[in-house]
């Protein structure tokens, strides 16, 4: 089946997209808790990192031999970093702001501090060119406080419409990197303890045991998946049981749905929940240049999947208007005609838009064939609909489009199993 990937290669030539935008990739994000943290050091020389876990993205430092990072996140065979320790110690990083807009950060010398929340653009090393260092890894708030590096004035239409402030800043700890999985490898008690500034067992005389090496490096490979799948699992029920406050639309926010989305087929992905998402990010700083070049080439290339998702709805029309005449009605047509007080039936899915984050938690009702996704039901605590991920589900109920969020809303009074599918549960839900 032809995947959003391969046809974004198509589309990216039509509509000549910036060369900063990153091509999709197929991702499966895993943040790892505080205590599944762990120190790595990295096994070859001119290792780029990278502020996004794609080479498409831009680097924003060189690790060597024997470099030591705190490993905090994992997206398919990329390891998150932090921005701390001693390879981050020259890394910079970009504060703006327009230039009448004077109480978001002050300035006092070399000592800048945040009374709001404020992005930190990673510096792409390739480009002195400020819009090419347009990628977010580090958000700051109130009292917090950077070392100013340098400050200049925009002219109006060069960065933005508008005159802006652009502060150069030391990347503060917090923020992400990404290194592939295959220059990194778990450091030793000697290197964790160099990393953290602590003696090393030989220089206090000790040895650590097995116990003590257990508690100061938790190892990846045995805790990764059990984190992942009890967070997954938490994070549901959570979101079912009380209301979820979500979060203020941003380019980073927008970008993560976008890789997710562009790594499933055409006829399955969520095109006209996330343009919408694009379209309202773009009204509400259509003054930022940046912001305005990528929200426009996205919102093109979902123009272009839908008309090739409303292409494959007639097609699937016409064939199965055709097995209706030959006599071969599919299994899906056969539970719809016996199951007529169904208002949905469909394989149930989690949402990359309506996750709880950006939109309300919802899943979604999708055609077991050919991936379309049908309406959504909202997150009800009365039923464990995560425990109905994968399943083909007979829903009865009213069926309503919400104006708002424009989708086919169904409010499900019963759940039916209408197939023994065994249920998967993606181990990311963000």
């Amino acid at each position: 089946m032809q995947t959003i990937k391969s046809t974004t290669l198509f589309i990216a030539s039509a509509l000549i997209m910036v060369t900063s935008i990153p091509a999709p990739a197929n991702t499966t994000d895993q943040t790892l808790s505080p205590s599944d943290t762990w120190v790595g050091v990295i096994t070859s020389d001119a290792v780029l990192v990278r502020c996004g876990a794609n080479e498409s993205y831009y680097p924003i430092t060189t690790a060597g031999v024997g470099d030591l990072v705190l490993v905090n996140g994992k997206r398919q065979e990329w390891l998150k970093v932090d921005t701390s320790g001693d390879l981050f110690a020259d890394v910079v990083g970009y504060v703006k702001y327009p230039s009448d807009d004077i109480s978001s950060f002050l300035v006092a010398g070399t000592d800048g501090k945040v009374t709001g929340d404020v992005e930190v653009l990673a510096k792409n090393i390739e480009s002195d060119e400020l819009y090419r260092s347009w990628r977010p890894i580090l958000r700051l708030h109130a009292d917090d406080s950077v070392w100013v590096i340098d400050t200049k004035t925009t002219d109006p239409g060069t960065l933005h419409r508008e005159a802006y402030v652009v502060h150069t800043i030391k990347m503060p700890a917090g923020g992400s990197g990404w290194i592939n999985a295959s220059f990194v490898k778990q450091a030793t008690s000697e290197q964790v303890a160099l990393f953290y500034g602590e003696n090393t067992p030989a220089e206090r005389g000790e040895s650590l045991t097995t116990d003590v090496v257990d508690m100061v490096v938790v190892s990846a490979e045995t805790e990764n998946d059990t984190s992942a799948s009890r967070s997954t699992s938490v994070g549901i029920a959570a979101a079912e049981e009380e209301p979820v406050k979500l979060v203020p639309l941003s380019l980073v926010e927008l970008e993560a749905a976008w890789e997710k989305i562009t790594s499933e087929p055409v006829m399955g992905a969520e095109v006209s929940p996330l343009k919408d998402l694009y379209s309202e990010l773009l009204s509400s700083k259509g003054e930022d240049l940046v912001v305005t070049q990528i929200a426009d080439g996205r919102i093109k290339q979902l123009d272009v999947w839908a008309g090739l998702q409303a292409q494959r709805v007639r097609i699937e029309a016409l064939r199965s208007s055709l097995d209706k005449r030959s006599g071969e009605v599919s299994e899906f047509q056969t539970i719809m005609s016996m199951n007529e007080e169904y208002a949905m039936v469909g394989k149930l899915a989690l949402s990359n838009t309506f996750d709880g984050r950006l939109r309300p938690l919802m899943y979604r009702v999708q055609d077991p064939e050919s991936g379309r996704t049908l309406g959504y039901l909202p997150a009800n605590k009365d039923f464990e609909l995560s425990g109905l991920v994968g399943q083909r589900v007979g829903v009865v109920g009213k069926t309503d489009w919400n104006p708002t969020w424009r989708v086919s809303v169904v409010d499900g009074t019963r759940f039916d199993i209408l197939s023994p599918t065994t249920a998967i549960v993606a181990p990311d839900i963000q």
